[in-house]
């Protein structure tokens, strides 16, 4: 789990980047459209949303969060249903930018002041999310961002996270006791079921193949299967015959656990050893030659291997408790109005 609010600003920032092109494209379309329709935006881009203390949030500036939340489910949910979200994910951001004022208020109050060494520690972090530092700023300019709105937009992030810090600098650190204690109600989720890591050499048969192909099919790979048992490699026999993508892998298919794999598959895999090789498998796909690798058995997975985790999630559950009750009193406090439709 993340301190999910203070790295909320650089994860937005990321994803509206890596998607600023096809944002842009959009809107150049929807521009025409309107142009030779005629038609025109529904709501005055200036005009008020919603307001913090008196600082109005602007229909412009609700736009911006919404394709920003857009972009973060891009290529994840598919469109018709990020259509029907829409109304919903419009309120949210709403609500983000009411939170982004309170907490840039509190800032204010607190008095930081983020240094040109953190804004520029923070822009390093999200320029690390692209392949090099030419694509970075081709977006940068694809958006329309110059450094000046760069440095803006992190020096708030930089405020975000100062006063996230503030707000859970008194939560409770977590004890030896709070992780076994943790550990033990929550035994079920370190649970892990039988695994075998498995690769193969598949000879692929279309469904309406013919008795006499399959007969042929079968019995090549039964002599490839005959020269891995009397020594050759079986990775370098899966990249030269197999049917499959893994065999840029050398077969490999990784760890999978029973439900995983087509049944015929994993009856197979599931019952041999380490280094033993299959008989020829039949599935709806065609012919299989599979070797394990690696045949774990069901466990509980120790404390000691998931000590730090259970620590970081406790820690981070706190902090995210601490902080959703601190941006409320703030709401309690000021003075929110909302447009009416």
């Amino acid at each position: 789990m993340k301190m999910k609010f203070f790295l909320y600003v650089v994860v937005v920032l990321c994803a509206g980047m890596l998607c600023a092109c096809e944002k842009k494209q959009e809107a150049e379309e929807k521009a025409v459209v309107q142009e030779q329709t005629g038609e025109s935006s529904s709501q005055d881009p200036d005009a008020m949303v919603a307001s913090v203390d008196g600082q109005v949030i602007t229909a412009a500036e609700v736009e911006t969060e919404l394709e920003n939340l857009l972009a973060r489910f891009g290529g994840r949910v598919p469109s018709e249903q990020l259509k029907e979200l829409e109304p919903r994910m419009r309120e949210q951001a709403v609500e983000n930018l009411i939170t982004k004022r309170l907490v840039l208020e509190e800032a204010e109050r607190l008095n930081i002041k983020p240094t040109e060494e953190q804004i520029e520690a923070q822009i390093a972090t999200v320029r690390s999310q692209f392949p090099s530092s030419e694509a970075f700023y081709e977006q940068l300019k694809t958006m329309d961002v110059d450094d000046e709105k760069l440095h803006r937009d992190i020096g708030q992030h930089v405020k975000f996270k100062g006063v996230f810090e503030h707000a859970t600098a008194s939560v409770a650190q977590v004890t030896d006791e709070d992780i076994k204690k943790f550990y033990g109600e929550n035994t079920e989720s370190f649970k892990v079921a039988e695994q075998v890591r498995a690769s193969h050499i598949l000879c692929k048969v279309e469904q309406d193949a013919s008795e006499e192909t399959r007969a042929l099919k079968k019995k090549e790979l039964e002599d490839v299967r005959a020269r891995i048992l009397a020594g050759a490699d079986f990775g370098e026999l899966a990249a030269e015959h197999s049917d499959c993508p893994s065999k840029e892998r050398g077969g490999d298919l990784g760890l999978f656990v029973r439900g995983r794999m087509v049944k015929e598959f994993e009856d197979a895999a599931f019952q041999l050893a380490p280094g033993e090789i299959s008989p020829v498998v039949e599935t709806q796909f065609g012919y299989h030659v599979i070797k394990v690798t690696e045949h774990n058995d069901p466990q509980t997975v120790p404390l000691e291997k998931v000590r730090q985790e259970i620590h970081e999630h406790l820690k981070n559950s706190r902090q995210e408790e601490a902080f959703e009750s601190f941006l409320q009193k703030l709401r309690e406090k000021a003075q929110i109005e909302y447009a009416r439709n």
